[in-house]
């Protein structure tokens, strides 16, 4: 088969899932390409047998750009595809997000791979969550779902292989999915506060303008940040200069409140046996 893999990642954490399961389709005889979201085009997916879509969780849900690149797409025609996700907090709907999307563009999505993946999202409350993951023993079930859906497909067998996320299809009707479902663009930037440049630190260097995963920054000559904010701080967590600060004092509690292990425990899907911090 000719595999197409297309992921967007910020910190590394679903890059390394999605070449994890690259590895693992090319041992198998399987030609594959894996390609980030940034340089992604509507042909990527199109192109080949089949189509894996990667992504982080954002407030218990899939991140904007994401949507933004699946709604571009032409018409699947039941290409068979698969989808896999990786959070630092409840996943909410992010796997049936990305297969609501794809089954729109009529694809024949077969299996959801979950995993942890260490929170580089800066509230003091949050960041450093799952630290070290996802680790060699995630990265090896990741291979292991590859595996299977390849598996799966190759033998011309319908429906989600056995392995997939019991949230693929539908989002659990748990806590985390309601708040996936409301936590809109539009409300995450009244809730959230805006990164605040400091220009004394700033040298014009544009990584903040290119690194938007919205294109929402224009130097005017320092950054701007526009209207469109997806209030995933990449500008702030990543800036050489450290130019960007924000405010947490109501961010703070609220998410506390929130995502706090033991809401988790109660509405999410952390084990008894694990260990968040």
């Amino acid at each position: 088969m000719n595999i197409s893999i297309i992921y967007f990642s910020q910190t590394g954490n679903t890059r390394r899932v999605a070449e994890a399961m690259a590895e693992a389709f090319r041992e198998a005889g399987h030609i594959t390409r894996t390609t980030p979201l940034k340089k992604a085009t509507p042909q990527d997916a199109i192109t080949g047998d089949m189509l894996g879509i990667g992504s982080p969780c954002f407030a218990s849900q899939a991140p904007t750009p994401i949507k933004v690149f699946l709604r571009s797409l032409p018409e699947l025609n039941q290409k068979r595809a698969f989808v896999f996700a990786t959070s630092g907090g409840a996943p909410g709907r992010v796997l049936s997000d990305l297969t609501r999307l794809l089954h729109r563009k009529r694809a024949d999505v077969v299996g959801g791979f979950l995993t942890r993946g260490e929170c580089h999202y800066p509230v003091p409350c949050i960041v450093g969550r799952w630290p070290n993951r996802p680790n060699a023993g995630d990265l090896a079930c990741a291979r292991r779902f590859a595996l299977a859906v390849a598996k799966h497909i190759s033998a011309g067998r319908p429906g989600l292989i056995a392995e997939s996320r019991s949230d693929t299809l539908r989002p659990e009707g748990r806590f985390y999915g309601l708040v996936g479902w409301s936590s809109t663009d539009r409300f995450l930037r009244i809730l959230m506060p805006q990164p605040q440049l400091d220009s004394t630190r700033c040298d014009l260097c544009k990584w903040c303008v290119y690194e938007c995963p919205t294109h929402n920054i224009m130097l005017q000559p320092y950054p701007v940040i526009g209207e469109h904010c997806i209030r995933c701080y990449r500008c702030l967590t990543g800036c050489p200069q450290k130019a960007f600060e924000v405010d947490w004092w109501l961010a703070n509690p609220v998410l506390q409140f929130l995502y706090n292990t033991k809401f988790e425990r109660w509405f999410g899907d952390v084990e008894r046996d694990e260990t968040i911090y």
